[in-house]
């Protein structure tokens, strides 16, 4: 796992702000090329069918989909991750902290195509692209799209032209126990919970979806104290949206009750999941998902 300092901030809607890892381009590169080994390997058996039965345009025309679709379809279904990223744990994720939507993936990894593939194609053949091109215009062409290749070292950031324009950041997020396994924790120590105060209907977890609830566990899992200001201004966040008036349960500890909505939401979650109906992120307020 990378050592990287938090040097990386994301402001949530929701207005408390969550501090990643910056991810280093030696992990970016390394998981990068896991993924496009994955890509190859997939791209190998099913072109070598194409490229005998249809030729080799529509061998190209599937590496370019496979490639595409894979980085989109990971992405969205393991939330910013794909398998060579899930190795170093490194994720993308909105730079505005929003949610990762299939446009923003699109414009994020279509850009590839002219960041990476482009310069390795003038490595590997540079007649494909400059044909009978000479002189000062291969020259300045070569520079330009080398530009493009090693833009990520020209920012602190290292953000891809790709980043920029979809507005997303790669930054290590590191594996965490869920919050299910610290009452098992304290539990196995001897610790007896109280009788839970809080019971939540089922429009109060119909509101929030996946995402919350992993932004949820972070909060819980780098809390230092129930006072701790961003606790308090999240669980009064989650009291306002889910309609909960009984302040007076509550108290002080507010922590205990972050955990105890974190506990019956995911719960709900995962009965949901289980009857074919996921949901991603939360919807408009008071509205039930369908």
């Amino acid at each position: 796992m990378s050592t990287a300092a938090w040097t990386e901030t994301v402001t949530t809607p929701e207005g408390f702000e969550l501090r990643f890892g910056r991810a280093a381009a030696s992990e970016r590169l390394v998981a990068l090329a896991i993924d496009l080994g994955l890509v190859l390997l997939a791209a190998f058996v099913a072109g070598l069918v194409l490229y005998f039965t249809l030729g080799v345009g529509a061998a190209l025309l599937l590496l370019f989909l496979l490639r595409q679709g894979y980085f989109v379809w990971f992405e969205t279904r393991w939330n910013g991750r794909t398998p060579g990223k899930r190795l170093f744990h490194l994720r993308v994720v909105r730079a505005d902290g929003g949610p990762l939507t299939v446009e923003t993936l699109l414009a994020r990894n279509l850009t590839r195509e002219v960041e990476l593939f482009l310069p390795l194609t003038l490595l590997a053949n540079p007649d494909v692209l400059f044909a009978d091109h000479t002189g000062w215009v291969r020259l300045a062409a070569s520079l330009w799209i080398l530009l493009l290749l090693f833009f990520p070292l020209t920012n602190p950031h290292r953000l891809r032209i790709g980043d920029l324009l979809a507005g997303t950041r790669v930054v290590v997020s590191p594996s965490v126990a869920l919050v299910r396994d610290l009452a098992d924790a304290r539990a196995a120590a001897g610790v007896r919970e109280p009788e839970p105060l809080f019971r939540f209907s089922p429009e109060m977890l119909a509101i929030y979806g996946e995402r919350e609830l992993t932004v949820l566990e972070e909060v819980l899992r780098k809390a230092k104290r129930s006072a701790d200001p961003v606790v308090v201004e999240v669980a009064r966040s989650i009291c306002r949206r889910i309609g909960w008036t009984d302040e007076a349960a509550i108290g002080t500890d507010h922590a205990r009750f972050l955990r105890a909505f974190y506990a019956a939401q995911r719960q709900h979650l995962e009965q949901q999941l289980l009857l074919g109906r996921r949901r991603l992120r939360k919807g408009p307020k008071g509205r039930r998902p369908g």
